[in-house]
């Protein structure tokens, strides 16, 4: 009987050892601000690679565009709007690294999803669904529609 018991009793410490250990992996991960980087089966629109294209949902989307300093410029899209960002890959002085996206009238409200800036030659298409209230953003590196330079 004793030696049930302490088996029992091993078995329950791993068991919530391990659980621990996952926990602390979905932590970790859950802390991670950008999301990592799609490569989309289609290429990019003609006449915009190298460009962001943002489309909002049934709410007004705030877009980003930081360097690592988060310095940047920011846009407001309507509703059901899409918008084009030639500045994507920066102006020469500046050079934007990742872009995040915020909800409502607030440009300053809380980033609800964050996108690493693809690299050159490469544009970014991201749409925006959901709800204000539960906003979804969704992104994919596009690739020039006229092959690698």
């Amino acid at each position: 009987m004793k030696s049930r018991t302490k088996r029992f009793g091993v078995v329950a410490v791993a068991a919530g050892a391990a659980v621990v250990a996952v926990g602390a992996t979905v932590i970790a991960t859950a802390a991670d601000p950008v999301a990592p980087e799609v490569i989309s089966a289609t290429a990019a629109e003609a006449g915009h690679e190298n460009q962001g294209k943002y489309t909002a949902g049934d709410y007004v989307l705030n877009v980003h565009e930081l360097n690592d300093d988060g310095e940047g410029m920011g846009t407001t899209i309507g509703p059901h709007t899409a918008y084009y960002s030639k500045v994507l890959h920066g102006n020469g002085s500046w050079t934007p690294t990742v872009v995040k996206f915020s909800v409502g009238r607030d440009s300053d409200a809380p980033i609800v999803f964050a996108y690493p800036v693809p690299g050159p030659g490469r544009g970014v298409d991201c749409v925006a669904s959901g709800t204000e209230a539960a906003p979804r953003v969704r992104c994919e590196t596009k690739v020039s529609s006229r092959g690698p330079r």
